[in-house]
């Protein structure tokens, strides 16, 4: 992380995802961070970003819905970021796999 991110986004940070299916949080252990850096390892999305000193971070994963996380992450259907730089495609993807499950 870089230096700046010193302590958990204050209420300002969080209010900027009002979408209830979308989560943002703070990761002061690495231990999400490793998580998805394992998975992208065994997968077929790499981000095009948003490694610092080898651990992840500004990451946006999108998943299909009813995905879950257990010991082996599922399959992402969107991950990149910075997430600023890519908040078109994180919309355009939560509305993909949505449409594929109203099929």
């Amino acid at each position: 992380m870089p230096p700046t991110d010193w302590s958990k986004p204050g209420a300002n940070v969080l209010r900027r995802l009002s979408d209830k299916r979308a989560r943002q949080f703070w990761d002061p252990g690495h231990v999400v961070a490793t998580a998805l850096k394992k998975s992208t390892e065994a997968g077929t999305l790499k981000p095009n970003c948003c490694e610092n000193d080898g651990i992840l971070w500004d990451l946006a994963a999108v998943y299909p819905p009813g995905a879950r996380w257990e010991e082996t992450l599922p399959q992402p259907v969107f991950l990149d970021g910075a997430v600023y730089k890519v908040a078109d495609q994180i919309d355009a993807s939560v509305v993909k796999a949505a449409l594929r499950v109203e099929r």
